[in-house]
């Protein structure tokens, strides 16, 4: 017994380093690129700060106290739904990255429905990210359709729908569903009222049930990958789409099915942050917070893994949070800290790169060899 007891243990631990491995190393090598920008800053006579200094501002400013935690968990919680939409799709060989677009869309169908639906609290907000997850995963799946049936580039359809959908969302806010009891230069729907609002977890701070919901998509995706049909076929499709078409794989079901997993969990980013936290569509609030794309910056670094992906949105949210105290304590740009994240993601976008070429080649050799 106790003997089984260690292995389970040894086995978790293995897990959790296999998730984070590569996220260690990409941030080590990411941190040695910003020592180097910081000692280039330190040339002009107006910066003059060491680099443990900055470092230390960075991270203090990150989580440097229970209201700072609370806060880079509040940025992090859409930057995780957007990173596990994001591996939904890749990890099975489709390339989304049009999940802004299907945040977008489930923000904008749950705001709709948590203003204008009467009845309890708890059943408008239940139907209100329901409406948004099934809007989302369909957006999706209409690019997958697309791609199917007239072989147009996922890429390009995706990315392209991004632009669709923030277009109408801003046609939504600034005439339908505006609210004219509110002056000012960025149009906003109408508020949500307060009892269809996600509940906050801590009294003070910004962490709501939202968070919560990350960590359950978070097993969700890990429990697919690891313990389902599904997740075995995906994962065959991402890595030789030939062999797994020959071993019997559907591709139409597995694309359709995958694709709007995806969206759907993409839309639940944008339908959380709206009933946990900004309480109303506000025009470009998701776009220009770029939750979609740091995503993908996780899912990369942390190569689709659901632990890696978890711990690497809550890290990549904690530089977000923590470049703002740079400029505000040691006079540095908050652009160190993008800095930083870019240079992680390139670090590990090089043996991305690496690998799908591999990939091609094994591909290639496989169809020369059949057709011999």
């Amino acid at each position: 017994m106790e003997a089984k007891k260690t292995n389970y243990f040894v086995n978790a631990l293995k897990t959790i380093w296999d998730g984070i491995k590569q996220p260690v190393v990409a941030t080590f090598l990411g941190l040695i690129v910003g020592a180097i920008v910081i000692l280039i800053a330190n040339i002009s006579p107006d910066i003059n700060v060491g680099i443990l200094e900055v470092y230390a501002e960075l991270f203090k400013g990150a989580f440097g106290s229970g209201y700072y935690i609370m806060a880079s968990l509040t940025r992090a919680t859409p930057i995780i739904f957007c990173a596990m939409a994001t591996a939904f799709a890749w990890r099975a060989g489709y390339i989304n990255i049009g999940v802004e677009g299907q945040m977008i869309v489930g923000a904008l169908v749950a705001t709709c429905i948590a203003v204008y639906m009467p009845g309890p609290g708890i059943v408008v907000i239940l139907v209100s990210l329901l409406a948004g997850i099934v809007a989302g995963g369909l957006y999706a799946l209409l690019a997958a359709w697309l791609n199917l049936n007239f072989g147009a580039s996922l890429v390009i359809i995706t990315l392209m729908m991004n632009y669709v959908a923030n277009y109408f969302a801003s046609y939504m806010v600034s005439f339908p569903i505006k609210d004219n009891t509110v002056t000012g230069i960025t149009a906003q729907s109408m508020e949500i009222p307060a009892d269809a609002r996600l509940p906050r977890l801590v009294t003070g701070n910004t962490i709501h049930f939202g968070f919560i919901l990350a960590i359950l998509v978070t097993l969700f995706l890990l429990f697919i990958v690891k313990k389902t049909i599904f997740g075995y076929e995906s994962k065959m499709s991402g890595l030789n789409p030939f062999f797994a078409i020959y071993g019997g794989v559907k591709r139409a079901k597995v694309m359709f099915l995958t694709m709007f997993l995806s969206g759907a969990v993409g839309a639940l980013a944008g339908g959380v942050e709206v009933l946990g936290l900004k309480y109303r569509y506000i025009d470009n609030m998701l776009a220009s917070g770029n939750y979609a794309w740091t995503g993908l910056q996780a899912a990369l670094i942390a190569n689709l893994n659901p632990v890696g992906m978890f711990f690497t949105s809550i890290f990549l949210a904690g530089l977000q949070q923590g470049g703002a105290a740079l400029q505000r304590k040691v006079d540095l740009p908050l652009e160190i800290s993008t800095i930083i994240q870019c240079s992680i993601t390139l670090f590990v976008s090089v043996k991305f790169t690496w690998n799908l070429i591999k990939k091609k080649k094994m591909q290639k050799a496989i169809a020369e060899g059949g057709n011999k």
